[in-house]
């Protein structure tokens, strides 16, 4: 879609609470997939080094690392898409659990406008 809303996040969950964390967007996922028509993408994932079981450089910190991409489509570029999104039952949820101070640093986002042909 070329008109549409993107967004890319770097999180980093502390440790202890790595199967909570993963709990938590698992439902955000489901939801999204599920119940969002705007919604044209939403996938997250671990770094490679960390899925075939070699730490990024050593770094121990790489295993609780985890990428996000999600892109909206609607009005205002697709902006109307992730406004929607933010106003569901499942992001809730993560924002509850986003407020417990749940990362050992702050989360990285970007959002973007795709330009693509």
């Amino acid at each position: 879609h070329r008109d549409s809303f993107g967004l890319n996040v770097n999180l980093y969950p502390k440790g202890e609470l790595r199967e909570q964390f993963l709990k938590v967007i698992s439902q955000n996922k489901k939801g999204t997939d599920g119940t969002e028509d705007l919604a044209l993408q939403y996938t997250y994932g671990e770094p490679v080094s960390v899925v075939e079981g070699v730490a990024e450089g050593g770094d121990d910190n790489a295993i609780n690392t985890f990428h996000f991409h999600e892109q909206y489509t609607g009005d205002n570029h697709g902006k109307e898409g992730f406004d929607a999104h933010a106003n569901t039952p499942h992001f809730a949820a993560w924002e509850e659990f986003a407020s417990t101070d749940p990362f050992e640093k702050n989360p990285e986002v970007f959002f973007f406008k795709i330009i693509e042909p």
